[in-house]
């Protein structure tokens, strides 16, 4: 009987142990589970979370020149101003949220976006394959071309197959140069847009390859200059939009979201027609 007893006891301790170790590892096996998920959403959430971000702070933070006429500058007053200082604060009152600007130079600003001090810059930032590869942009919200601008006596300039022959003012490193070339015109060099555009009034240039954006505001500023955009250089539609930092999905949807908004109740085409004096937030390839 004691020896039954005995055995009994080494029984009850070796069940009581496989228990007490079956529990631990059920406890830490749930604890893992819970590591793990906790885990899994602390990943999603630092990958995509700028949006949530920008909202708790309740602040857009935008890079701007501020020496961009007419798209980042200071007016008479000192205040901030400009079509991109516009748009941004429409763009962040549809996030719910105040645009904050920092202003620093043009070649600083991206770089803003890639440390984290800023959340994008909008300064009339075109899309370019290369940037692509850093960025994320939004859908665009401006569309430039480049014209060919001849003076209003000139009847001798309609399609490309006229600029053969043709003096062209024109800085020798201008990206439409080898084009002006290849429809067989002559590059008048030139330092700057002002250079181009005397040359022309003057005659010793035929025409010039102006953005279409800035012949706007030059005609708005100097009305009396006898000269006309006559027709678009082909494929030369530069596409301008909101970057990004990659993998803020939410972000870049939130931003197409206002900027859709924007466009459909015509603050877009205000804005454009109120700086540039035509409206350049519709693509002219529709």
């Amino acid at each position: 009987m004691k020896k039954f007893l005995k055995d009994y006891k080494k029984i009850i301790a070796i069940v009581l142990s496989i228990v007490v170790v079956a529990g631990v590892f059920a406890a830490c096996s749930q604890a893992k589970k819970e590591n793990d998920a906790d885990n899994s959403n602390n990943s999603v959430s630092t990958v995509d979370d700028e949006l949530a971000a920008i909202q708790k702070a309740g602040k857009f933070v935008v890079g701007v020149e501020g020496t961009y006429a007419p798209f980042t500058y200071h007016d008479d007053n000192g205040e901030l101003t400009g079509f991109d200082v516009e748009v941004a604060k429409a763009v962040a009152q549809k996030l719910g949220v105040e645009a904050e600007f920092v202003e620093a130079p043009w070649d600083s600003l991206l770089a803003g976006v890639d440390s984290g001090r800023l959340d994008t810059v909008i300064n009339c930032v075109s899309i370019s394959d290369e940037r692509k590869e850093k960025y994320d942009f939004s859908n665009p919200y401006l569309y430039i071309t480049t014209q060919i601008v001849i003076r209003n006596d000139n009847d001798s300039i309609k399609t490309v197959a006229d600029l053969k022959g043709k003096k062209v003012a024109a800085n020798t490193t201008n990206i439409y140069a080898p084009w002006f070339e290849e429809n067989g015109a002559t590059i008048v060099p030139i330092e700057t847009s002002s250079d181009a555009v005397n040359l022309l009034v003057s005659g010793r240039a035929d025409f010039i390859g102006f953005n279409a954006l800035l012949l706007q505001s030059y005609l708005k500023e100097h009305p009396d200059t006898e000269i006309h955009p006559e027709f678009e250089i082909p494929a030369s539609e530069e596409l301008v939009a909101i970057p990004i930092k990659k993998g803020e999905s939410r972000l870049v949807e939130a931003v197409n979201k206002a900027l859709e908004e924007l466009q459909q109740d015509g603050t877009l085409k205000t804005l454009s027609e109120k700086y540039f004096s035509d409206n350049f937030t519709e693509s002219a390839n529709k």
